[in-house]
């Protein structure tokens, strides 16, 4: 008996415990222009090329201003970065007349990422 109840409760506690999943892709590229967004603590940074996948593009990512954890803290106009970001957040948001408005790029860098400075 107490097999059988155990068998029926803990497949029910795997499924009623909602889990986390942080979708991450992994980028590459050059960091060719840079502009500091008003209303949220990022940094809008173009890069060409950006390895996305297979075929290099140019696109724009947010960048936090928070320091990265790997060498060398931080990423400029001129360095290459290595590293992981978030698709699809609009993180980077500027001021215009009436108020803030998002600036699009593909998305989010996050913190793991790499500088050759």
């Amino acid at each position: 008996m107490r097999k059988i109840l155990l068998t029926l409760i803990i497949p029910f506690f795997i499924v009623a415990i909602p889990s986390v999943s942080h979708a991450q892709v992994p980028f590459g590229g050059l960091v060719v222009a840079e502009i500091p967004c008003t209303c949220s603590p990022f940094t809008w940074q173009f890069f060409a090329p950006l390895f996305l996948g297979p075929v290099p593009t140019a696109g724009p990512l947010a960048v936090p201003d928070t320091p990265f954890i790997f060498a060398y803290y931080y990423s400029l106009p001129t360095d290459w970065v290595l590293g992981f970001f978030t698709p699809g957040v609009e993180a980077c948001w500027m001021y215009a007349v009436a108020g803030c408005f998002p600036l699009v790029v593909e998305g989010a860098v996050t913190p793991f990422a790499g500088t050759s400075l």
